[in-house]
């Protein structure tokens, strides 16, 4: 996923100890399982709560809730693992997007295969339909790019930003 642009890293350093940034993570962060599936829906979740997932002393596991009339849904999963050296402590975080998120893109791809399929069996020249699919697809992947570039930028300035406040 790193080749085609859907994976990427953020290597962060911070002038706070380990405790304080799991601390104030947690003060951000809504607590459900790993997977975000929840009967719980998240214009349910407290606003004071910009994430939902898991923290633990080494890592964590996030991904930015979705707000009330909110259209933006293809928010990427943040895992990272946190170090503490000398009163600073180093993130390294993977953005990725979510299983939805591939599960979609799968669907939409097979879509693209059954078209290009169908209109090579029924050897019409009308490549109307093919076109259409094949903007589907592109727009699809373009949408998840940008959502993992956009999360990178936003988690960063999220991330020293909480650090600041507190």
């Amino acid at each position: 996923m790193k080749n085609i642009g859907l994976h990427d890293t953020l290597n962060i350093e911070l002038n706070i100890n380990r405790i304080e940034l799991i601390e104030k993570l947690w003060k951000i962060t809504y607590k459900t399982n790993t997977s975000f599936i929840s009967l719980e829906r998240d214009t349910a979740i407290p606003t004071r709560f910009e994430y939902r997932g898991m923290i633990d002393n080494n890592g964590f596991t996030l991904k930015k809730r979705i707000r009330l009339f909110d259209i933006n849904f293809n928010n990427p999963v943040f895992r990272g693992k946190i170090s503490d050296q000398n009163d600073r402590t180093f993130a390294s975080i993977e953005i990725v997007p979510s299983a939805f998120q591939i599960f979609s893109s799968v669907i939409i791809l097979c879509f693209f295969l059954i078209a290009i399929y169908v209109t090579l069996q029924a050897n019409e020249k009308d490549f109307y339909f093919l076109a259409f699919t094949i903007i589907i697809t592109i727009m699809q992947y373009f949408t998840l790019k940008r959502g993992i570039r956009r999360g990178k930028y936003d988690f960063e300035r999220e991330l020293i930003y909480t650090v600041q406040k507190h």
